[in-house]
């Protein structure tokens, strides 16, 4: 049995949006919900969805405008990197620097720990602490499914990295980051981004312009 995948682009900078569930019990994980909430909240209640935590791949705006509204609709814990606290303390700044709206200020209900699983039905979701676009980011992969799945935030793009000029942002880490963690994954891995198509962690390694294996 697959779970079942929802990728789809919401705001101003198309973040990808997940809704990550099993299919029989229809427990869920959401993870960066960066705006849009009633879009969100309508694929949710269409698939009869009980959303058990928000996870965050980092504390960029675009990827964690809508989480007050959809944690006040679904009653469900908001999960972040410690590392990527001065980042998300500082939203309405980020919307000013960003162009993006202001938005009601979500609490963060528990930090996450490297290799951290999260539970959804009859699958689970591995945290990966991959800091370099900035220093909390964080990459989730599913670990008991038949088909292995990555969801890499701004870490790792088809054929592009995350920038790194940021605040907190670090070269050398993201590089480190990729190598020691994202490549040593199955090459078969599918990589959801945050931003962005699909792709394959065996095709990064072959020929992403920025990071060589």
């Amino acid at each position: 049995m697959k779970a079942k995948v929802i990728t789809f682009p919401v705001g101003l900078y198309q973040c990808n949006c997940s809704i990550v569930y099993c299919p029989e019990s229809k427990e869920a994980i959401l993870i960066d919900p960066g705006s849009e909430a009633e879009t969100i909240l309508k694929k949710i209640n269409y698939q009869g969805l009980k959303i058990k935590a928000i996870i965050h791949t980092h504390a960029h705006l675009d990827h964690f405008g809508a989480t007050h509204e959809v944690s006040e609709s679904t009653d469900a814990s908001v999960h972040l990197h410690k590392d990527d606290m001065p980042l998300w303390n500082i939203a309405d700044l980020q919307a000013e620097m960003l162009g993006l709206p202001k938005c009601p200020h979500a609490n963060v209900d528990h930090f996450i720990e490297d290799s951290q699983s999260f539970e959804f039905g009859e699958f689970k979701l591995e945290a990966i602490h991959t800091p370099g676009h900035s220093a909390g980011s964080t990459c989730f992969k599913i670990e008991n499914s038949d088909e292995q799945l990555l969801f890499s935030g701004d870490t790792l793009f088809r054929r592009g990295v995350g920038r790194t000029d940021l605040p907190s942002g670090d070269s050398r880490e993201i590089a480190k980051s990729i190598k020691e963690k994202l490549y040593k994954l199955d090459i078969d891995t599918t990589v959801i981004p945050g931003h962005g198509p699909n792709t394959v962690i065996g095709e990064e390694k072959r020929q992403n312009p920025y990071i060589k294996a």
